[in-house]
């Protein structure tokens, strides 16, 4: 932890057929404009009861708390396979 900033590091395990979509709404949230990804997001949702990742906690981060977020994909184990994904939220105290 620095002074001013505070840091989290999660790490999930992602199903390989996620992985795609999941670096699509990454790369989506990198070059939009967060607050219309957020109502964009929040449309998708509502035309979509069987969605099972809304992503609005990762836009509530950056819209609400101005948090900066990171990723990392890493291929931990090959047989089976065995992916992670690794959050990291960045907070200005």
């Amino acid at each position: 932890m620095d002074a001013d900033q505070i840091r989290f590091f999660v790490t999930n395990s992602i199903n390989k057929s996620s992985v795609a979509s999941f670096v699509a709404f990454v790369e989506e949230l990198m070059v939009s404009d967060a607050n219309e990804l957020y109502f964009s997001q929040l449309e998708k949702n509502a035309e979509d009861e069987n969605s099972t990742a809304s992503g609005l906690g990762l836009l509530s981060m950056i819209n609400d708390y101005s948090a900066m977020l990171g990723w990392k994909f890493e291929t931990i184990q090959e047989k089976p396979e065995i992916i992670t994904v690794t959050t990291m939220v960045q907070l200005t105290i």
